[in-house]
């Protein structure tokens, strides 16, 4: 945008990237939801309970390790919405 003072410059290296890891991450996501819908339901609230207490004491240092700071640049160069 002209006018924007430090406002990053995206290159089409970038948004390949960021397009990339979004492809990849949908993949994911879809099949991970796939196998767990396909659990007894029973299953599927102890699989989510034994994640949310594996996962949460991680969460603090994940931010602190910098995927804060790539999902900002992804903000600002307008590769994904907050």
């Amino acid at each position: 945008m002209a006018g924007v003072p430090n406002r990053p410059t995206v290159t089409d290296r970038d948004r390949d990237y960021f397009r990339r890891l979004g492809e990849w991450e949908r993949e994911n996501r879809d099949s991970r939801l796939r196998e767990h819908l396909a659990l007894p339901i029973e299953k599927r609230i102890r699989e989510s309970w034994t994640m949310s207490r594996q996962v949460a004491p991680h969460i603090r240092h994940a931010i602190d390790d910098g995927a804060e700071r790539f999902y900002e640049r992804a903000r600002k160069l307008g590769l994904i919405r907050p």
